[in-house]
């Protein structure tokens, strides 16, 4: 699925946002527990985050997939 910058660049932003680092710091290839470091509850507030964003529910269970990206996040945030 092809996702579009605008929708990488909030998505981006949000998960900066929770895993409490820097925008610059967190890469579209990044796992979002593996490498980030996040955890389930973290997770869940993102999955928030991007309900808050779009207007439209957005399963959890995508987001804490083994391996989800920040990519990931995005293409689930574009597909709502």
């Amino acid at each position: 699925m092809n996702t579009d910058l605008s929708t990488l660049t909030w998505v981006l932003r949000i998960v900066a946002i929770v895993a409490e680092q820097p925008v610059e710091a967190i890469q579209p290839e990044q796992r979002l527990m593996e490498d980030l470091g996040l955890d389930s509850l973290q997770i869940t507030e993102i999955a928030q985050k991007i309900e808050n964003v779009v207007g439209r529910p957005v399963d959890e269970d995508l987001l804490n997939a083994d391996g989800a990206t920040v990519a990931r996040c995005a293409e689930i945030a574009a597909a709502v």
